[in-house]
């Protein structure tokens, strides 16, 4: 696909995504290293998830009692959703409206808008249906064995299975991308496609 910036002005906006295991946290750190500025759409959803008013209409569409504070209360909304597509798709409607309203507001920040480029890390991101909120999307893949393998240390296999099961295929994400990075090497040739990346869209660069 061919990325081409949209009529606005400030930086070039690209989402970063990729599933679990992937490799797109390192990547965000490695721009974040760069100097681009960066934001991280979970971090949003923890913030939210921190809030009175939504923790009482997340209890009231699921039909659960408000969710703890912190890690514990996104544990009882993983579990409350787990199966249930209804619930799931209760949560994600209470979620993605301002989930999307803080990401375009980041981006007219002035600290953001004076940049040449911007990007925000987003998993859900083809899921969610903000592909229309960036000028490109970089994908970030490896094969599922490789992935699975990378998150043993973080999370069940059971929870990189249900997890994974939200997301798109890694193919239609593929199909769906402008740039895909397949990240089965070493971190220094991530560091190469991230700094290439940052020098595709300086002014000047060849994009």
């Amino acid at each position: 696909m061919t990325l081409s910036k949209k009529q606005h002005r400030g930086p070039v906006r690209l989402a970063l995504t990729g599933g679990i295991g992937s490799g797109k946290s390192s990547a965000m750190s490695m721009l974040v290293a760069r100097g681009v500025p960066c934001l991280d759409a979970d971090s949003i959803v923890h913030g939210l998830l921190e809030q009175s008013e939504v923790k009482e209409q997340v209890a009231a569409r699921l039909g659960i009692g408000p969710p703890a504070a912190g890690e514990e209360g996104r544990r009882q909304l993983a579990a409350a959703v787990f199966g249930d597509e209804a619930k799931l798709r209760a949560l994600e409607e209470i979620m993605f409206p301002p989930v999307r309203s803080r990401i375009a507001g980041w981006f007219e920040d002035p600290r953001v808008a004076s940049a040449p480029l911007a990007a925000v890390e987003m998993p859900l991101l083809f899921e969610s249906g903000m592909e229309d909120l960036f000028d490109g999307v970089v994908l970030i893949t490896a094969p599922v064995a490789v992935r699975r393998a990378r998150a043993a240390g973080r999370r069940s296999g059971a929870d990189f299975e249900r997890r994974s099961s939200r997301q798109l295929p890694e193919t239609e994400k593929r199909s769906r991308a402008h740039i895909v990075f397949e990240n089965i090497g070493s971190l220094r040739q991530m560091e190469e496609f991230v700094q290439g990346l940052v020098e595709r869209f300086q002014p000047g660069g060849k994009q």
